[in-house]
């Protein structure tokens, strides 16, 4: 008689800018009606604004300047792929906000050939909340595990913030295994966070 094996029920979380896709767009930072520093998403994650300091997301938005300048991290879009014919949750959690076409960006990764019907985007930049990017991942994040029974949760991110938040979630889901990758610039992915006490062999 052969037993029946439970199906881990696996949500997997990726990153989108420099972790799926190379780009050149840049986020304004303006003060006095000028432009003073223009910051590619990975020194946008890092960057706190100064007194009378804003960002203009124009560039950021824009669905066509994407899909004209998405180069895609060959290891991860495998990766992505391996995990969306696998079965599992697939989601991505992006530092952006709405682009202003939402067709075109998800043709963008249609034509790395993925299968966006099965992935959702998550846009943390549309909380309306004043907090760090990587404090709006978490509450996205957070929100889709309540959602349902997962019993093993794995996130690349090219931005250590966000794996740290990420990880700290094992508090409030105990019964979830938490699995950070660290997606370098050379677009490698390497196991993070093993000292932190959340991960486990699977």
């Amino acid at each position: 008689m052969k037993t029946t094996e439970i199906q881990p029920n696996i949500l997997v979380i990726f990153d989108i800018d420099d972790t799926l896709v190379k780009t050149d767009t840049k986020i304004k930072v303006i003060k006095d009606g000028k432009i003073i520093k223009q910051l590619n998403s990975h020194e946008f994650t890092h960057y706190e604004l100064g007194p009378d300091e804003s960002f203009d997301f124009g560039e950021f938005r824009n669905a066509e300047e994407f899909f004209k300048k998405a180069k895609p991290i060959i290891p991860m879009i495998n990766q992505l792929k391996r995990d969306i014919a696998i079965g599992n949750k697939v989601i991505m959690v992006t530092a952006r906000e709405d682009f202003n076409n939402k067709e075109i960006f998800l043709d963008t990764f249609k034509r790395f050939g993925i299968d966006m019907s099965k992935v959702h985007v998550y846009r943390a930049g549309n909380l309306k909340i004043s907090a760090p990017t990587e404090v709006r991942k978490k509450i996205i994040i957070r929100k889709v595990l309540d959602t349902n029974d997962y019993n093993k949760a794995i996130m690349y991110d090219d931005a250590k913030p966000n794996l740290d938040l990420f990880l700290s979630l094992k508090d409030s889901h105990p019964g979830v295994k938490f699995y950070a990758w660290y997606v370098n610039p050379e677009g490698e992915a390497e196991e993070y966070g093993r000292s932190h006490g959340s991960l486990h062999q699977s």
